[in-house]
């Protein structure tokens, strides 16, 4: 099912044929670059089950997204429901996050930037809870991208589930205004 249309984006179901991208996008040491490290194939695979469950069962979700000139699979775009647990807890939850990672075929071209506007768009009427984003401190292609759609810089953290030591822990928090 497609969920959301842009002028150059589908973002739909996952299907079965875009999983092998999917994984090799993980494995990408360039795409995994503002994470603590590299998925594993296994890892991959639980994470795009687990993906296309949420969005079966609630209909929001990290959407799978294509490219509408040539239909290839470049990644995902969407959102995912937060909630606080004993690992994990942030002050902020629950919550949705607002997130993408696309193929680094993809990158400059606005895609991520176009596609999370349009999911804003398609979220906010449909949730009650806050939509925060977040990413390493490092990474200001996506704190760029949070700006470009309108999200407002909170505050840093340190992240509860990655090492203090690791150069990743430092986060940066931004949260959608227009609520």
């Amino acid at each position: 099912m497609i969920y959301i249309e842009t002028e150059r984006l589908k973002l739909r179901d996952f299907k079965m044929d875009d999983l092998q991208k999917f994984k090799e996008m993980n494995v990408d040491p360039d795409v995994r670059k503002y994470f603590p490290d590299i998925m594993s194939f296994k890892r991959s695979e639980m994470a795009f089950r687990q993906m296309q469950k949420e969005i079966d069962t609630t209909g929001l979700g990290l959407y799978a997204v294509e490219e509408k000139s040539g239909g290839q699979f470049i990644g995902f775009i969407g959102v995912q429901y937060m909630e606080a647990t004993r690992l994990y807890n942030l002050d902020i939850m629950p919550c949705y996050e607002i997130g993408w990672r696309l193929v680094k075929s993809a990158w400059g071209k606005g895609y991520a930037t176009e596609g999370a506007e349009a999911v804003l768009g398609y979220v906010r009427p449909r949730v009650k809870l806050p939509i925060y984003s977040f990413t390493s401190i490092q990474n200001q292609p996506s704190m760029n991208v949070m700006e470009k759609i309108g999200l407002k810089r909170i505050k840093t953290f340190k992240h509860p589930l990655i090492d203090s030591r690791h150069p990743m822990n430092l986060q940066v928090l931004y949260k959608d205004v227009k609520e």
